[in-house]
């Protein structure tokens, strides 16, 4: 099978949308397809689009957003189209909405993407200070991409279900299939097993991945480890991807900063702190789906998090982690993290359990499997 990979970035760059690209393209490769990459387009878009932007900024404080204009989306069709006039490919699959909108072509176009625009809208923060305008074209941008598209797919039932929704899609062109981790590793159950035996229950350890702390709920996390010092289980927090607002924070609170996947240091350094700990601890006020939490799987890690947009189809209660209300108290997570570690044994399970969820559903190999049968049903 051969396909185009459509974006309008490098797909072969790792620091692309947390490396889901490169990881995907890898695996789909490794399924014996052949992959063809259609990507770094370019456009200029006209002064007048730029000087719009600039004016609506100043006088109402949203933004226009030249990813959503249709001259820009137009172009973008057609330096895929001129690429694929040169290609013979029996499918394309595109993780963005932008490059396929206004794409016309023989072959079929499969959209395997995290989450649609209208969903985003009143969840996700950046996407709230659009202008009407904007968020007029988003949705007209997204309505005629999924018209032209055989297949969209998405990592989690909460995706799927607003591409019929909100945007009228039939279902039978809809599936689920979750993202697998992005992350190098070649873990076997006994290297868990391993890994479970430098885990002691005397001093609970969470690692909090993410670059936006309120987003990602950072402050529950330092409350959390915070209520639980006070109750006399001792704790230690690693913070990766940002920085807490405040500088007064206890001593068991170790702030990491961005580290970079690029580098073989950075590399390590992850795979380090994804080993140590206890929990993957982000409980996310908004999020589309959480690669994260299937990285933390593929250490055995289990994950604390809360049931808000795709995360329900990633992490499963006492399977591989728990989920929790966003307006949950502090006791609730404090009760339930000093039981697992009096009852160590259960704690063991979970992380054990949690492997398994990546092995058999939270990795790109699985992914990419399922995907390879889906496109050649339609093509």
């Amino acid at each position: 099978m051969k396909i185009a990979y459509v974006t309008t970035y490098d797909a072969q760059d790792i620091n692309q949308w947390s490396g889901t690209p490169y990881h995907m393209t890898q695996a789909l490769e490794a399924e014996a397809i052949q992959v063809s990459y259609l990507g770094s387009l370019t456009t200029v878009p006209p002064p007048s689009s730029r000087m719009k932007q600039l004016w609506t900024r100043i006088t109402q404080g949203q933004r226009e957003s030249l990813r959503f204009s249709k001259a820009v989306t137009q172009d973008y069709a057609a330096q895929v189209a001129k690429k694929l006039a040169q290609l013979e490919v029996d499918a394309i699959i595109a993780p963005q909405i932008n490059p396929i909108a206004y794409l016309d072509c023989k072959q079929p176009i499969i959209l395997w993407t995290d989450a649609l625009y209208a969903a985003l809208l009143g969840f996700y923060p950046p996407s709230s200070h659009l202008s009407a305008l904007a968020v007029k074209q988003a949705n007209q941008l997204t309505a005629e991409a999924l018209s032209r598209c055989s297949l969209a797919i998405f990592p989690s039932d909460w995706a799927a279900r607003s591409a019929w929704e909100l945007y009228g899609i039939r279902k039978e062109k809809v599936k689920v299939v979750p993202f697998g981790a992005n992350i190098d590793c070649q873990h076997s159950l006994s290297d868990i097993k391993e890994l479970l035996k430098t885990r002691q229950p005397e001093k609970l350890k969470f690692l909090f991945i993410g670059r936006e702390w309120e987003i990602k709920g950072g402050d529950t996390v330092l409350r959390v480890a915070q209520a639980l010092h006070a109750r006399g289980q001792a704790v230690e927090v690693d913070i990766v991807g940002c920085y807490p607002p405040s500088q007064n924070l206890p001593s068991y609170i170790n702030c990491h900063g961005f580290i970079s996947k690029r580098s073989p240091e950075g590399r390590t350094k992850l795979k380090t702190l994804l080993a140590k700990a206890h929990f993957l601890f982000v409980p996310s006020r908004a999020e589309c789906f959480g690669l994260v939490f299937a990285e933390a799987n593929a250490f055995g890690l289990p994950c604390l998090t809360t049931y808000v947009g795709g995360i329900s189809t990633v992490v499963k209660d006492n399977i591989n982690g728990m989920t929790f209300s966003q307006q949950a108290p502090v006791e609730d997570y404090c009760d339930y993290l000093i039981h697992l570690m009096q009852n160590y044994s259960q704690y063991e399970a979970l992380a054990l359990s949690s492997f398994h969820e990546y092995e058999t559903r939270l990795n790109w190999n699985v992914a990419t499997r399922q995907v390879k049968r889906l496109i050649q049903e339609v093509i």
